[in-house]
């Protein structure tokens, strides 16, 4: 689940614990109905999420809103939606992307062929609706051409949202959706119709969709590249720790780990990930680092 990037300002807000019995008792209840860890996120994000869904529904305190879960139940899914939604594009971030069309890809494809390894095996962490990790594949069949028929590319896209990855297996996007995607790559891999742009079955079939809890499952293991962009910051300084290794560990030695431009390193894998493009948070694993504790 990729969450709605950082409203304007964020990060110069205090990190404020809130003690108030109403939030925790909300937070309690929420995790017991629907089994979200609400403490796996930061209080003032929470805060501002839950008072949206609480103005919707014309309460003005937790105690007050956790009455409306209670007779209510059907308020969940757009309590939830809320707190995980997302707003993103093809090739958002358009200087990552073309680092990895540039140099990462290109490297990668000639490291597999150097060491005849017909296998390209990537990892998009909190999916959303699917617009990254089709564009990892649309950017992979770009570039391996005719070759692509020699190699196996398997690219898991997870998501804990069932909404969101009901979305991404229609693939169906408007046009504000597909605005960095250039027009020769639109006419190739989409079809129009209407005001909707469908992503081609040759690209869905390279596509494999998940549901995935990050703190309790994981996508797989020995992967060339993790791809986990704007969904790490909205976690606890613990909760980033250990997501950050559990990617250490999915990563084959020498793969590719790349993180949302509004994130930072933390923690213990900063010992097994190097920087390799800072502007673009692209880190690499150490080619000699078989980390799989």
């Amino acid at each position: 689940m990729i969450l709605r990037k950082f409203e304007l300002g964020v990060n110069s807000l205090p990190q404020v614990v809130n003690n108030d019995p109403g939030f925790l008792a909300l937070k309690n209840k929420i995790f017991k109905d629907t089994r979200l860890d609400c403490n796996q996120y930061k209080d003032p994000y929470l805060m501002r999420r839950f008072n949206v869904r609480m103005r919707a529904t014309g309460v003005k305190t937790y105690e007050e809103y956790t009455s409306v879960l209670t007779k209510t139940p059907d308020e969940y899914d757009n309590l939830l939606s809320e707190i995980t939604i997302n707003v993103t594009q093809f090739f958002r971030d358009t200087m990552v992307f073309k680092s990895l069309r540039e140099d990462i890809i290109p490297l990668l494809i000639y490291e597999k062929c150097m060491k005849n390894d017909v296998s390209i095996k990537i990892w998009s962490a909190g999916c959303s609706s699917g617009e990254e990790p089709y564009s990892m594949a649309i950017m992979l069949h770009d570039l391996l051409g005719e070759e692509f028929d020699h190699f196996k590319v398997t690219i898991v896209a997870s998501d804990i949202d069932d909404e969101v990855l009901e979305a991404a297996r229609i693939g169906t996007y408007l046009a504000r959706q597909v605005v960095n995607v250039p027009k020769d790559l639109l006419a190739r891999y989409f079809t129009k119709e209407g005001d909707l742009y469908c992503v081609n079955d040759e690209i869905k079939r390279m596509v494999q969709l998940k549901k995935v809890d990050l703190f309790s499952q994981t996508g797989g293991f020995g992967f060339d590249m993790i791809l986990c962009r704007n969904v790490v910051i909205y976690f606890n300084r613990e909760m980033q720790d250990k997501l950050y290794m559990k990617f250490v560990k999915a990563l084959r030695p020498g793969g590719y780990f790349v993180m949302g431009n509004t994130e930072t390193l933390v923690g213990e894998a900063t010992q097994y990930l190097e920087s390799i493009r800072s502007r673009e948070r692209i880190y690499q694993k150490s080619i000699n680092d078989d980390y799989q504790k």
